[in-house]
């Protein structure tokens, strides 16, 4: 998973059908997007596997990618607050030119797929807890699912080879059986029986393990004025969210042999999360100027398979925030530390390398989410046995390009890169730590609440580790290229709800 832009869908759907309380309501989400990598892997190049099993090198690859999800909505109102509603979508997808910058591209060859996405039924309910009125949903099948903004859990389809896409991933559905949510205020909660929808044949080779997990999350949270955070994340001002699950079952072949995803079945994760304004100091302006957010994920399995006997890993990050409000385009600034565990030896006993599991790249930014950065996050660098330092500064003009609605916001990223343990990641003891430094800028332009697009661009700078990485993705039997200092990136998308 590199990038996901969510549906807005609920946002400007047509009504098809509207009669006894049965009302059906259609949309389209379409997406493109576009990418110049010069210099691609400090000079490493990406390599585009062939139908006769060689590679192509490309050494500034240009790609495309472009998808269209056709959806249909359905609610049905019995009486008394019942009310049954379901929902069927698909994704079709391409990627063209060369492919994905990685070192070995994932959707090189112009892969293109039409698959389903959504296909879920359920009913919802009022009930009474504690003398609060709340609503109970129970949804069956395939559907999107969060925890808050996806640190953990927030994507069920991974994009990569057939299935095209890479960078966008459009994709989010996990298969079913499904979940129940209870949406209260100021709590709310969510239990869920779901799996990935991972196929190794479609994804020539590149999927994440097939993983099946029941689990459940619980939140407590501050509603912003007039909002609804019971069953929408941007609306809490403030939350605090406990999550667990435990993986019944998932892939355990060969093909996932000591790597950080290889030990899922059998294990246990906990989550701790939190967000927002949470220490409100209105004599320092902190109850509306000063955020903080974080999450502490543990990863323990004394059952683990694929090379390993047990499992100890964490992920985490703490992120501190302001909003210059009282100055011209209201500047917002955060530092971000993330820290996913790892060890010295990949092939010892215990696995202590983190699983991202269902990683999404957040709701709260487009740019600055928890991919570290545009060039080296996304291609090179795992998103295990990693440190990361980020900062980054968002400021939204008061110009209006096309109407008075629409908005333009500028970001520049800055994020420091670097290994746990050198030899953690195959590297020689002697190989230092740092992997890279990098800055992005960003131009993100909403023109509505379906309508968006930005433009990007950036430069990262190696460091020895990063160099390590780019040469130990060569290709067995190819020649090593001229390594440099630096690799580059411009990239443009756009979106567009019907």
């Amino acid at each position: 998973m590199a990038f996901g832009v969510e549906s807005k869908s609920a946002q400007a759907d047509t009504t098809l059908v509207s009669v006894r309380g049965l009302t059906l309501q259609g949309g389209l989400d379409i997406g493109g997007s576009a990418f110049f990598v010069p210099h691609a892997n400090f000079g490493a190049g990406s390599y585009a596997p062939q139908k006769n099993g060689a590679y192509q090198r490309h050494k500034n690859p240009v790609y495309g990618e472009f998808y269209g999800k056709p959806m249909l909505t359905g609610q049905w109102a019995l009486g008394h607050g019942f009310t049954v509603i379901g929902r069927a979508s698909a994704i079709g997808a391409t990627t063209l030119g060369n492919g994905d910058a990685e070192e070995v591209s994932q959707t090189s060859g112009t892969p293109r797929s039409i698959y389903l996405e959504e296909a879920n039924l359920g009913v919802e309910m009022p009930v009474k807890l504690f003398g609060n009125p709340n609503k109970l949903t129970i949804l069956g099948g395939r559907q999107a699912f969060a925890v808050d903004d996806g640190f953990l859990i927030g994507k069920g389809t991974y994009s990569a080879g057939n299935r095209g896409a890479w960078w966008y991933a459009p994709r989010f559905a996990f298969s079913g059986p499904g979940v129940i949510k209870l949406e209260g205020n100021p709590v709310r909660a969510d239990v869920f029986m779901l799996e990935s929808n991972s196929d190794n044949d479609i994804d020539t080779g590149y999927d994440r393990p097939k993983t099946k997990f029941v689990g459940f999350d619980v939140s407590w949270f501050v509603n912003r004025p007039g909002g609804h955070g019971e069953n929408t994340y941007a609306d809490r001002a403030a939350f605090v969210t406990l999550t667990y699950f435990h993986v019944r079952e998932a892939d355990t072949s060969s093909h996932y042999d000591y790597s950080a995803r290889g030990d899922r079945e059998g294990m246990n994760v906990a989550s701790l999360s939190w967000g927002g304004t949470l220490f409100p100091i209105k004599q320092l302006g902190i109850s509306k100027n000063f955020t903080f957010y974080g999450d502490f994920v543990s990863e323990q399995n004394s059952h683990a398979g694929n090379g390993y006997k047990s499992v100890e890993a964490y992920g985490m990050f703490l992120e501190p925030g302001y909003r210059f409000s009282m100055l011209p385009w209201q500047p917002s600034l955060f530092y971000r530390y993330t820290r996913y565990s790892g060890a010295r030896n990949p092939e010892g006993s215990v696995k202590r390398s983190y699983d991202t599991f269902f990683l999404y790249d957040g709701k709260r930014y487009t740019y600055g989410g928890y991919w570290p950065g545009e060039i080296v996050g996304m291609y090179l660098a795992p998103l295990s046995n990693l440190e990361v330092q980020q900062i980054d500064l968002t400021a939204t003009p008061p110009v209006h390009l096309l109407n008075a609605q629409d908005s333009l916001k500028l970001g520049l990223h800055y994020y420091d890169l670097s290994l746990l343990y050198a030899t953690g990641a195959g590297l020689k003891p002697h190989t230092g730590r740092h992997i890279s430094d990098e800055l992005d800028f960003s131009a993100e332009y909403t023109l509505n609440a379906t309508t968006s697009a930005a433009l990007a661009g950036g430069v990262a700078f190696s460091g020895p580790a990063g160099k390590a990485l780019a040469r130990s993705g060569v290709p067995q039997g190819y020649a090593l290229p001229d390594l440099g200092h630096h690799a580059g990136i411009i990239e443009a998308y756009f979106f567009k709800h019907f």
